[in-house]
């Protein structure tokens, strides 16, 4: 009865202060559209679908360079080689309608130039013969100044939406993606022609759901360049479109994490508890090394101390209740805020509410989110709803990296990632163990 008065209270909240009226909710979100993607008005755009980057290949990146690391079998995503059939169709439907093409490769600099791995054979194969390849050393690909120039070139020359497939889905294909969005693009993306290490894809998936990209199967795409039907989206979430395009920056950024000390941790709801456990760690140290110059919070309501489990942020600041952390974060000149830890139902909802209404976008980390009264995963689209940022450990860190390589981090920085580094506590994000 309690909690049910409770869920009124929450409802009226909300409506009195009008927070639904800044986000089109879920009911209001098309389910399909009459569209056809012509060579006309349509490019098909490929990222990084390079050998490297095949989970189960022999040169699989982490393979060559951390042999030590032992892969999960059950990471490797039984999809794999299906999602790279879809992009080698996609490549080959381009090819077939002259429709105009870009691939990109990822590439580091070494004392002999540029060093890279080839294109996924059976998807090179499929190309067009003019299809436009360009190198990249930033994860958003509209960063690189190139490739924006040709994206530009689409855009004058009549190329108003753009189809996206390849690697990695939540890291690399996201955050061009967003960059497509932020140039003004339509974008398509063929939401079965993209791999990644990560298997767990929706959080990725609803947040480009939320910043208005149109997410469908690589067959339906087919279809509407063939202009034989109209366009099914799928998958489809209930998520509904934020007014504003979010992109992480770390210099905007905060950390705020509820409840981490060793009772809470210990009662935690999750459906995959110990999956979570090599995320905090890594978060923990990237809290204390890597970005300890963020604002860092543990919000505790007990006033419980922060655990030895995992590292923490030499500043943190504990506070018992979220009204003082929004309002330091707001002090220091910060619009965004990284959640994870241990909370309730009631208590996300209560903080992403107070974090919007301060201009703050709340930013939550999936993997790194325990309940303490029920496993979140049931309720995360209803916080989602109301504005808050669906993300993962993985896809946070790796956006606040801008460029491979540490390419725009300062001499601080890189010190501070050299000496993480160097303690050998944390997994790579690329074998943490399958979450879902």
């Amino acid at each position: 009865m309690k909690k049910s008065l409770l869920v009124l209270s929450l409802a009226f909240g909300l409506s009195a202060c009008n927070i639904d009226d800044r986000l089109q909710f879920a009911s209001e979100t098309k389910k399909s559209e009459q569209v056809y993607l012509s060579a006309q008005n349509t490019g098909l755009l490929i990222i990084d679908a390079q050998e490297e980057y095949v989970m189960d290949s022999d040169i699989f990146w982490v393979k060559v360079f951390y042999p030590e690391y032992q892969i999960p079998p059950q990471n490797v995503d039984p999809q794999l080689h299906a999602s790279i059939d879809r992009i080698a169709q996609l490549a080959q439907k381009a090819d077939d309608l002259n429709m105009p093409t870009t691939i990109t490769y990822e590439a580091s600099n070494t004392d002999q130039g540029l060093d890279y791995s080839a294109y996924i054979t059976r998807i090179a194969q499929a190309l067009d013969e003019n299809t436009q390849s360009f190198f990249k050393q930033t994860f958003n690909s509209t960063l690189e100044t190139d490739i924006h120039a040709a994206m530009e070139a689409w855009s004058d020359a009549g190329i108003s939406r753009v189809v996206v497939a390849g690697a990695e889905t939540d890291v690399c294909v996201m955050q061009t993606v967003l960059g497509l969005k932020k140039m003004g693009f339509d974008v398509y993306l063929a939401s079965d022609a993209t791999f990644s290490t990560e298997i767990y894809e929706r959080p990725t998936f609803k947040r480009l759901q939320q910043a208005g990209v149109k997410l469908a199967t690589a067959s339906e795409i087919i279809e509407s360049m063939e202009s034989k039907d109209k366009l099914i989206y799928s998958p489809r979430y209930a998520v509904g479109e934020r007014d504003e395009l979010h992109q992480g920056d770390r210099h905007k950024t905060a950390m705020i994490n509820f409840n981490m000390d060793d009772t809470s941790l210990a009662m935690a709801e999750h459906d995959n508890k110990s999956a979570t456990e090599p995320r905090f760690t890594f978060l923990g140290l990237e809290q204390e090394f890597l970005f300890s110059y963020m604002p860092s919070f543990h919000v505790n309501e007990k006033g419980k101390p922060y655990t030895s489990k995992y590292r923490k942020n030499a500043n943190v600041v504990s506070y018992k209740k979220i009204d003082h952390v929004v309002a330091d974060i707001q002090a220091a000149g910060k619009n965004q805020a990284v959640i994870s830890g241990v909370v309730s139902q009631f208590g996300l909802y209560d903080a992403v509410y107070k974090l919007i209404e301060a201009g703050i976008t709340p930013i939550i980390l999936e993997d790194a989110l325990l309940g303490s009264d029920v496993d979140p995963v049931h309720y995360l689209d209803y916080i989602y709803q109301l504005g808050a940022v669906p993300s993962t450990q993985k896809s946070q860190s790796y956006e606040m990296f801008v460029e491979i390589q540490l390419g725009d981090f300062t001499e601080e920085e890189i010190a501070a990632y050299y000496q993480m580094i160097s303690l050998n506590e944390a997994v790579i994000p690329e074998v943490y163990p399958r979450l879902r």
